[in-house]
């Protein structure tokens, strides 16, 4: 047994001796590794960070402390949050020991360059020990039943705004039916712009949902309300189109256009479109008016009124984030527009017209999108090598997309959509002055893809345009109920207008001026100028009154006519062919 403990202790001594060597290397890299070898490593930076904890407080010690501990630790023990949810880092001292606030601000800048901050960080403050990180267990998910609000309309804005572009242009293609001319824009593009992204918008037609499936595009569906003649859902969703984009241009595309190369003239101003010789809008002093509340000195110019906003027309995004924003667009009185002017103001392209000139947007012709009309191979206005061509309903042989046949193999891109749609000359096709927001949201059970402030016509304009639904059951479903007598709307007249005098007198003008002299005044309104054609002796052409800046304002006789019309122009000028009817003070 002797011999036997004296083999053991003699066994000991040999294998400390063999650690010997070890241990002193070990010793050397934990003195000397640091400053000479560049190996920092886990020993030193625990020293580091408990010298730090003992002479310094508050947030010294903690952006000492966040420039103490190591990036790959950090980012380790982000990553083991990650994948074990609840599960803190291997190395993590327990929760029982004394922790150091550390914001999440500071570990961000020891995160810069290829070191990204992982998505799913925990907290706003990460929780770590005196020494090492420890990472608190990440917030519970939210229940499945919690439905989370879909960001509002400015929150899109601004973060499409603060984000890079996805590219210089994308496409907007604002489709219906015609599925074959819908599928060989998309592939043009593609051939063209394979850069650039495509957006493609149903207006209640056919779902091109496999469409996009299979060439890459974004599709959406929506519900059918023939918005080429209401403004509301139509910039509703080009605005939701702008943001799914994210570019510096979105080029908007109808059925009709075709596409024939890339783009040689590029943008100039904030929208473009097709050149529209002698084109010009009435209400210019109204809208400069609201423009100027943004771009003091604007000037809605007859420049900006030639463009024509419709297919092959570019957009640049912040133009449509803030004037086709619900909010923005519903800045013009849409009532007092198509009042004073015509229901054509309600036509997607003049309506865009009005809301970008009001807020201040400048509007060119672009030469880089050219008219079709009646010679074939030569345009009326852009060039021959336009990237994209817009045809009239002149052109020889009809519009060439309209034209073509659909392949067989295309028949499974598309489908019939859910809508169930009016036939007759009210049907979503035809169907204008026929918007009422309550009863979208009836209808469609939400106010998706329309602006969310509601808006209903005056009851001047449902008189002028829809005078049958004051007397018979209502058959615009869109409108009003089926069924029911349509109830009246809130008129834009003024209610405290005075009547007119029975007593007062009235005079025609010899000359042809544009004012009432002296001792005659003009009259206000319709139901003054109605009064004095009576007494008179002439006839009124007009039981409402019209939008003439090419004639006197007031109330004016017609010498072809020999009839007389209530002039509500903002400002008028003098016509030879018209006389001024004052009245006598």
């Amino acid at each position: 047994m002797a011999r036997r403990r004296a083999s053991s202790s003699w066994g000991q001594h040999l294998l400390c001796w063999l650690m010997l060597p070890a241990i002193l290397l070990m010793a050397a890299l934990y003195t000397l590794g640091p400053k000479y070898l560049g190996m920092p490593g886990l020993f030193s930076n625990v020293a580091q960070t408990r010298n730090l904890v003992e002479t310094s407080s508050g947030s010294d010690m903690a952006r000492a402390a966040a420039e103490a501990i190591p990036s790959d630790v950090v980012l380790e023990a982000l990553q083991t949050q990650t994948r074990f949810p609840g599960r803190e880092h291997p190395m993590a001292y327990s929760a029982s020991e004394p922790r150091l606030r550390l914001p999440t601000s500071l570990l961000d800048a020891r995160l810069e360059g290829p070191q990204q901050r992982h998505p799913a960080a925990p907290s706003p403050l990460l929780q770590l020990p005196t020494p090492i990180a420890v990472l608190p267990s990440p917030p519970p998910p939210p229940p499945a039943s919690e439905v989370l609000p879909e960001p509002s309309e400015p929150q899109q804005a601004a973060e499409v705004l603060k984000a890079g572009r996805r590219a210089k242009y994308g496409f907007y293609l604002h489709v219906y039916a015609d599925p074959a001319a819908v599928i060989y824009q998309v592939r043009q593009l593609k051939k063209h712009f394979a850069a650039s992204p495509i957006y493609v918008m149903s207006d209640g037609g056919l779902d091109f949902s496999a469409l996009c499936e299979k060439e890459g595009c974004t599709f959406r569906l929506c519900p059918p309300a023939n918005d080429r003649w209401h403004p509301w859902p139509f910039f509703k969703r080009l605005h939701d189109a702008a943001v799914s984009l994210n570019v510096e241009f979105v080029i908007m595309l109808e059925p009709d256009n075709t596409i024939e190369g890339t783009i040689k003239r590029h943008p100039s101003a904030d929208a473009g479109g097709l050149y529209v010789e002698g084109r010009s809008f009435g209400l210019g002093n109204y809208v400069e008016r609201l423009a100027r509340a943004r771009v003091p000195g604007f000037k809605w110019t007859k420049k900006s009124m030639s463009s024509g906003l419709c297919g092959g027309a570019y957009f640049k995004t912040e133009a449509i984030l803030d004037a086709f924003s619900d909010v923005n667009m519903m800045k013009l009185d849409w009532n007092y527009l198509g009042d004073k002017g015509s229901k054509e103001i309600y036509s997607s392209d003049f309506a865009m017209q009005y809301a970008l000139a009001a807020r201040g947007w400048r509007i060119e012709p672009w030469e880089e999108s050219a008219q079709m009309d009646k010679k074939k191979d030569e345009p009326l206005t852009g060039y021959k090598d336009s990237a994209f061509r817009h045809y009239c309903s002149c052109y020889p042989g009809g519009k060439p997309t309209y034209n073509l046949r659909l392949q067989s193999k295309d028949k499974k891109l598309f489908k019939e959509s859910n809508f169930e749609m009016t036939a007759g000359p009210y049907s979503s096709a035809v169907c204008q002055l026929c918007y009422n927001h309550t009863r979208y949201v009836q209808i469609w059970g939400s106010d998706k893809c329309t602006n969310s402030i509601p808006f209903q016509y005056s009851e001047k304009l449902m008189k002028r345009y829809h005078p049958e639904l004051s007397t018979k059951p209502c058959n615009l479903p869109w409108l009003c109920e089926p069924g029911k007598v349509r109830q009246p709307s809130v008129d834009g007249a003024d209610p405290t207008a005075a009547p007119p005098d029975p007593t007062a007198s009235y005079e025609m003008l010899e000359d042809d001026d544009s004012k009432c002299p002296t001792g005659k005044k003009a009259l206000p309104d319709v139901a003054h100028c109605k009064a004095a054609a009576q007494k008179l002796g002439l006839k009124l052409a007009y039981e409402d009154d019209l939008y003439q800046e090419n004639d006197p304002v007031g109330c004016v006789y017609r010498v072809p006519d020999k009839d007389v019309f209530f002039n509500a122009a903002e400002e008028g000028r003098t016509n030879g062919n018209r006389r001024l009817i004052c009245q006598v003070v």
